[in-house]
């Protein structure tokens, strides 16, 4: 599933946000991944309230088959094989639904001072910078391979691996007001 709100200045660079829609067969999949999915369109709905539209297009992705081998991210990564270049940033929200503490980024050589500026503005709101090591998230793993800048939120996940994959991941594990 795929939407998108248009850049007013540069339509055609691409902010990628995403999750993925499957959950494991054992519990009903809020934490993994549908706390995610809520997350990311949650932030699409913020970004069409804005005044304005973002400068540069997002993209909203919710990937199919992440459990199974990745197929999702894997058919994105083929079909826009060669707009990669217009892809300036992706990020992937599949850890739960609790806070992020830690910003990770991985950004070539050149783009770092982005990288920094972006962490200076979420230092305000209790998350720290991070390393430059990221890789983004499992449906968007192989997008730093094609030359594509990702981020990591990391969120805490004290509880997530006791949740993850079991009967127990369930909507009433989520905390919205997190």
């Amino acid at each position: 599933v795929i939407a998108e709100v248009v850049g007013r200045e540069r339509p055609e660079e691409v902010v990628l946000i995403g999750c993925h829609l499957d959950s494991w067969d054992l519990g009903t999949g809020a934490v993994d991944d549908g706390a995610g999915c809520g997350i990311v369109v949650g932030a699409a709905h913020l970004i069409l309230s804005l005044a304005e539209a973002p400068r540069r297009t997002i993209r909203v992705v919710l990937y199919g088959a992440e459990e199974v081998g990745v197929l999702g991210g894997r058919a994105y990564a083929e079909r826009y094989a060669d707009e990669m270049d217009q892809h300036i940033l992706a990020a992937e929200s599949d850890f739960g639904a609790d806070r992020i503490w830690r910003f990770e980024t991985r950004f070539g050589e050149g783009a770092l001072p982005y990288a920094r500026a972006i962490q200076q503005m979420l230092e305000p709101l209790g998350i720290s910078p991070g390393p430059n090591s990221a890789y983004g998230g499992p449906d968007i793993s192989m997008l730093p391979g094609l030359g594509v800048p990702v981020v990591s939120p990391r969120q805490n996940g004290w509880d997530y691996f006791d949740l993850h994959h079991t009967p127990d991941d369930t909507f009433d594990k989520i905390e919205r007001d997190k």
